[in-house]
């Protein structure tokens, strides 16, 4: 009866474990994993929020792309074209307001000289008449930078509001609990935190700021430059401020959340392994799913960086050609104009330089943040 126990165990042993059975390679887990994340409300993100996108460039082709094969899944002649572009477009669309401001700049430089001759009574008054039509066209476009700020400012946060859940869940998955915890909650505190300072602090400052740049060039004397300086230093000094606190937050979490589940996945690896005879099978099995959802992880976090890129280009560029503009304006003016007409233009090309500021540091705390924790939790135990 021995020898037919054995026979039946051995039977079994080889029915179950030499039947044929569909064997699933590391590209088909990705595909199936892919097919589960849906994608589809980051791509509708995408869409809404990037104007003019390269083809092909929605945000599931871009992971594809880059799970498929790397950086050369990327074209970087569309990117540049893209760029190239829209740099002359904005060119295009910014002159011909800077030619009006030049044009009235010149004229009233030209009959200024003969009105001193006559009267200087007369010439203050010309110059006041003529300085708040510029301050009134600088106003304007002044009011449509901060439009394209708040506007690009909020496209941003509305991509990462659908790009957070979907990769917190992907650092799930890849056996990242506490690194997908962590990060849900920071990248959405900066999310909330960003939307309320450029209501409240950024736009506001920056606002205030360039009344007093006009304002103080109105007189002869300046009588409001310190208080324009001083708005100035305090919202770079809450900039500066921002980022150190969000940098060390990142840090402090890429050294603790990854050391715990590092710790848990190897102790669950452990576990799989002491399992009599399958045990290897499973942990092989096992790293091979954190493997192919480790590379789908690091491609969603590429992704998104390019994607924050082409959304922060169209803001970039068109605050950067308005900040070209006033200073050239400024610098073709100096030598034959009042100095306090060169010298407000002068002072709004500042303010669009602290727009730059701003929209360089709201595109850096999202890098850092995606950067890091990809970075940290791209291991397999």
């Amino acid at each position: 009866m021995v020898w037919v126990k054995k026979s039946v165990a051995m039977i079994l042993f080889l029915g179950i474990f030499l039947m044929p059975q569909t064997v699933y390679a590391a590209e088909d887990y990705m595909d199936e994993m892919m097919q589960e994340l849906k994608l589809d409300e980051v791509d509708d993100a995408v869409e809404k929020n990037v104007t003019q996108l390269p083809d092909k460039y929605t945000f599931s082709d871009m992971v594809q792309s880059f799970v498929a094969e790397g950086t050369d899944g990327i074209s970087r002649d569309n990117i540049c074209d893209y760029v190239f572009d829209l740099f002359f477009y904005e060119i295009a669309a910014v002159k011909p307001l800077f030619i009006r401001i030049i044009s009235m700049s010149i004229l009233f430089a030209f009959f200024g000289k003969l009105l001193v001759t006559k009267s200087q009574y007369v010439s203050e008054m010309s110059f006041f008449v003529v300085y708040t039509g510029i301050m009134l066209l600088l106003l304007q476009s002044f009011q449509l930078i901060s439009e394209v700020v708040e506007s690009g400012i909020g496209k941003t946060t509305s991509f990462m509001t659908a790009f957070i859940p979907t990769y917190a869940t992907t650092l799930l998955l890849s056996g990242n609990t506490a690194s997908a915890g962590s990060f849900y909650g920071l990248a959405f505190g900066i999310v909330y935190v960003l939307e309320l300072a450029m209501k409240f602090l950024f736009i506001p400052g920056v606002h205030i700021y360039v009344l007093l740049v006009l304002l103080d060039h109105l007189f002869e004397e300046s009588k409001l430059s310190k208080f324009a300086e001083l708005f100035e230093s305090g919202i770079y000094l809450a900039l500066k401020v921002g980022l150190a606190v969000v940098m060390g937050m990142g840090v402090v979490q890429s050294l603790i959340a990854p050391a715990k589940d590092r710790l848990s996945v190897s102790s669950l690896y452990q576990g799989f392994k002491a399992v009599p005879g399958v045990g290897n099978s499973f942990g092989a099995a096992g790293e091979l799913l954190v493997g192919c959802t480790i590379m789908i992880k690091n491609s969603m976090g590429a992704a998104a960086l390019l994607v924050l890129v082409i959304l922060g280009l169209e803001p970039v560029l068109k605050v950067l050609c308005f900040h070209v503009m006033y200073r050239l304006a400024s610098a073709v003016l100096q030598p034959f104009c009042d100095k306090r007409l060169a010298e407000s233009i002068a002072g709004m090309g500042k303010g669009c330089g602290i727009y730059l500021k701003i929209m360089w540091n709201a595109l850096l705390l999202f890098f850092l943040t995606i950067s890091m924790i990809a970075a940290s939790t791209g291991f397999i135990n």
